[in-house]
Parts: structure tokens; C-alpha cells; sequence
């Protein structure tokens, strides 16, 4: 087992403020999420990037548009999975972290500081 790397981090910080462009207005502060939700958004966002990281490349390798559009919808099937399959948060309250994160810096630097002190401490949960 390796430790996540700190381009997980990264990846992490990607998922979160991917397509800021028109977000929405914050519909909640970062006070409104408990510790746990957004540890389980945390989680959520790690298996996300993982299979983001997954899928590009077959996506990327599509034969013609056709294709690409097919393989683009398998994958955000396999994207809310992922947010399904995560303990302590449902799509629409990942849903809602994401797009409040976008605009509200104070829960992204929440997000960032639970993100830090589940993988960056000594008893970090390994990476398989």
C-alpha cells in the first residue's frame, strides 16, 4: 500500500472548482456542514477523481463524436456511483457542497483543512 500522494490534493481541489464559470450563488455557508458530511464529501471527491483520472484517457481515445458522447455518459454514470457507493453523503448533498464550494472560500479552506488532517497526519488512511 503507498500513502495518497499529494497529487491527490490537487485532484481533489480540481473536482471541487471544476466548471466555476456560471455557478450558482452559495445556497449554504460553511458553518452549515458538519464535520462529517464534509469528511464524507472528502471521501466522495477522492473515488470521483480517481475515476475522473480513470476515464480520461478512454475518453480521450474515442474512435469519433459518436463514441466520445457514449463513453462521456458511461462515465458520469460511473461518477454518481462512486458519490452513491460513499458513506455519510447522497448525490444531492455532494451536489450542494461541490457547487457551494465553488463560490464560498470559507468551506473550501474547510474542505481543504479536513482533506489535510485525514491525509496528512500520521495515521492518514493508506491509498490501496
Amino acid at each position: 500500500m503507498t500513502r495518497i500522494l499529494p497529487r491527490l490534493a490537487s485532484l481533489l481541489l480540481v473536482v471541487v472548482l471544476a466548471g466555476a464559470v456560471l455557478a450558482p450563488a452559495p445556497r449554504a455557508s460553511a458553518e452549515d456542514y458538519s464535520d462529517a458530511t464534509l469528511e464524507a464529501f472528502v471521501f466522495a471527491a477522492i473515488e470521483v477523481s480517481r475515476r475522473i483520472e480513470t476515464w480520461r484517457p478512454i475518453v480521450e481515445g474515442a474512435a469519433d463524436e459518436d463514441e466520445r458522447e457514449a463513453l462521456i455518459e458511461e462515465a458520469q454514470a460511473d461518477l454518481g456511483r462512486a458519490i452513491e457507493e460513499a458513506e455519510g453523503i447522497d448525490e444531492d448533498e455532494y451536489y450542494a457542497i461541490y457547487n457551494d464550494a465553488r463560490e464560498n472560500e470559507a468551506l473550501r479552506e474547510r474542505i481543504d483543512e479536513i482533506f489535510t488532517a485525514l491525509f496528512h497526519s500520521p495515521e492518514a488512511p493508506r491509498a490501496e
